[in-house]
């Protein structure tokens, strides 16, 4: 469900709080977030009077809107609240502009194949961009809620990083479930990137083995070799790699994880 696709927020307001499945309750905790009557709730959405500006921010706070989102809740709020034709114009003419820079956006996306020196900074900024990415393209998590549970992170966050994802093209969403693009991103060892992409998962690795999961695999060791074998030790490793990858490409999409290897020479 998109909140761009309705021009009444009452009617996306009984989509997002339907009281079926797994929505059971929604209203009631809902009325507990605004401190009002549950009945309040239904004779707004089903009769003439209207949430109070006020009300209707806090709805976009329970509904975990993003700030995008919520400006444009708030517009429709405020169409459907306005007593003149004139007024009712000015707002569904916002509205309007906002709806169109979203199709620009999704038609820019159709022809993006490469990521600018400042996207990519934002991509390898943090572990969660890279995981959201491939994330995705599990069955079970295509929706922000979903995502969110998964890695244990914000609502928040998880929307400002699936929109920067859905804009740049890596992702695509339809009615509030996100998919992987085709684009694939690979970093070069020569990018500058490089450093700050290997530390975010050696940190992640290393929080991995406070959950001492059976499914988890950490092996740390310090030898002394001679140089031919370090060669050979290191072309071993390497050879795995090629044998993963035709693995990996088939597989079908059922749980992530993340592949660290390491072998490196201790001091100059």
């Amino acid at each position: 469900m998109s909140l761009y696709e309705f021009i009444s927020y009452k009617d996306f307001l009984k989509k997002a709080l339907e009281t079926k499945g797994t929505k059971r309750g929604i209203r009631t905790k809902l009325a507990s977030f605004l401190k009002c009557q549950t009945g309040f709730i239904s004779q707004v959405l089903n009769g003439n009077t209207h949430f109070s500006l006020e009300h209707c921010m806090r709805i976009g706070d329970f509904l975990n809107l993003d700030s995008e989102e919520k400006h444009f809740f708030m517009l429709l709020v405020q169409k459907e609240k306005a007593g003149t034709s004139e007024l009712k114009n000015y707002y569904a003419m916002q509205l309007k502009d906002i709806i169109k820079r979203k199709n620009e956006i999704k038609n820019r996306i159709k022809v993006l194949s490469n990521l600018n020196e400042k996207d990519y900074v934002q991509y390898y900024s943090n572990w969660y961009y890279a995981a959201i990415h491939v994330l995705v393209s599990i069955p079970d998590y295509k929706t922000k809620e979903a995502i969110s549970k998964k890695l244990n992170l914000s609502l928040k966050t998880t929307s400002e990083i699936l929109k920067f994802l859905v804009e740049k093209g890596l992702i695509f969403e339809n009615l509030g479930k996100y998919s992987i693009g085709k684009a694939r991103i690979h970093l070069y060892r020569e990018s500058p990137m490089i450093f700050k992409h290997h530390t975010n998962w050696r940190i992640e690795a290393i929080k991995s083995l406070e959950n001492l999961n059976a499914q988890d695999l950490h092996y740390s060791s310090v030898i002394t070799i001679s140089k031919s074998d370090a060669v050979k030790i290191k072309n071993i490793l390497l050879k795995s790699l090629e044998i993963i990858e035709p693995i990996l490409l088939p597989s079908k999409e059922e749980e992530i994880f993340s592949i660290c290897m390491d072998f490196f020479k201790l001091g100059n």
